[in-house]
């Protein structure tokens, strides 16, 4: 039985192909294995030190409970709190740009003459010494 030149170079490249993929599941597999067995040596770990600090601390769980509760009680409200504390920051500025608007004091007049003061002839300002930057 023959097989043609092309028909062999084509089952060659798909061969060569699914080895090059078996290589990299086989390591993937090697690496996923060993972050597994990494992950449950700290689990373990970390199960033992959990239930050394409860024993040692004498944590009734009764109490942790209330506390969580407690502590979900009181982020809730200080979400509430902080969502009410934007609301009247964003009142108050309204506001003082409507008793400026009402005062006059945001019209072009009064900008132009915001620094009236530092151009008074009457006054005498300090200069600032040779080099110093003033501001």
């Amino acid at each position: 039985m023959f097989v043609l030149r092309s028909k062999y170079r084509d089952l060659q490249a798909r061969h060569e192909r699914v080895v090059r993929l078996l290589t990299t599941a086989r390591e993937q597999l090697a690496d996923f294995k060993g972050a597994a067995i990494r992950t449950a040596g700290r689990n373990t770990a970390l199960t033992e030190q959990l239930e050394t600090a409860r024993d040692t601390a004498g944590v009734d769980t009764e109490y942790a409970s209330q506390l969580e509760t407690r502590l979900a009680r009181v982020l809730r409200v200080c979400v509430r709190y902080r969502a009410t504390n934007r609301q009247l920051e964003r009142d108050v500025a309204r506001l003082q740009r409507r008793l400026d608007d009402a005062a006059g004091l945001n019209t072009a007049a009064m900008e132009f003459g915001a620094r009236w003061q530092e151009r008074r002839a009457d006054v005498h300002w300090p200069r600032p010494a040779e080099g110093v930057n003033p501001s």
